[in-house]
């Protein structure tokens, strides 16, 4: 099983890859996020039958949560995050 490292650096390289003139920055990635949850929200209201929509995007909400954490993961490489320490402290965060 991959450490969440390395997840961070084999998605990061793949997002260099696929797109290779595409460096987002900061800025832009969160936009990305953002637009990440929009599409969960909306494939969790197709889910409910309260939305209706043909857009990829919402068709699949276990999918766009994927893509929301390999888009946080990316942030996390770019800006050199250590997130499995973080993780950590989160993790003592929800337990005291």
């Amino acid at each position: 099983m991959k450490t969440i490292t390395e997840w961070q650096k084999i998605l990061k390289a793949g997002a260099d890859e696929k797109f290779p003139d595409n460096a987002l920055g900061t800025f832009n990635r969160i936009a990305s996020l953002q637009e990440q949850l929009d599409d969960i929200q909306s494939a969790c209201a197709v889910e409910k039958g309260t939305l209706t929509s043909s857009d990829h995007a919402h068709q699949d909400a276990d999918h766009r949560i994927g893509a929301l954490i390999a888009d946080a993961l990316i942030l996390a490489e770019e800006r050199g995050a250590d997130i499995e320490n973080e993780l950590e402290k989160v993790l003592g965060w929800f337990t005291k």
